[in-house]
């Protein structure tokens, strides 16, 4: 008897949560004209995000190309400058064409050893006996490590 009360309770139970499920519209297979609205809406709005990311990208790959004669004139200009004046071409460092600076034209701030990257004047900026100092070698405590790893900052101007 005690099984048979145990029985009809928890079929009423299943009843009730099933029935509940169906009146918030949350049962499996009613979900009528709602779901097929969402399904077109969300359809519409997928579409125009990716013509938007789609226009986005191709202005991104000509302001790339932009940038990049931009550079290459500056740097035809600055070749030429210093052949006139007889200084020594002095190119960036090498950790500087990796892929994390590549993109960057501005100043590249090592906060961990307060020290800056010029890439106009191509030296490094740091605290020397209380005064800033500028020097086209790497200061001596960032000797051998791995730039690439390190926490960087990129600054539209170093606030000296």
């Amino acid at each position: 008897m005690n099984k048979l009360l145990i029985g009809i309770a928890a079929l009423a139970v299943v009843a009730g949560t099933t029935l509940e499920a169906d009146a918030q519209g949350r049962g499996n297979g009613h979900r009528g004209n709602h779901g097929k609205e969402y399904a077109k809406k969300y359809h519409k709005h997928a579409k125009a995000f990716h013509k938007q990311e789609k226009a986005y990208w191709k202005h991104a790959e000509k302001r790339d190309r932009e940038y990049r004669k931009y550079y290459e004139e500056r740097d035809r200009e600055y070749r030429k400058y210093a052949k006139q004046h007889k200084y020594r071409y002095r190119d960036h460092d090498d950790w500087y064409y990796g892929e994390r600076f590549h993109h960057h034209s501005e100043y590249v701030y090592f906060p961990k050893y307060r020290t800056y990257y010029d890439p106009y004047r191509r030296g490094y900026v740091y605290r020397r006996n209380n005064a800033w100092v500028f020097a086209q070698t790497m200061p001596s405590f960032m000797v051998g490590l791995n730039i690439g790893a390190l926490n960087v900052q990129f600054m539209a101007n170093m606030p000296l």
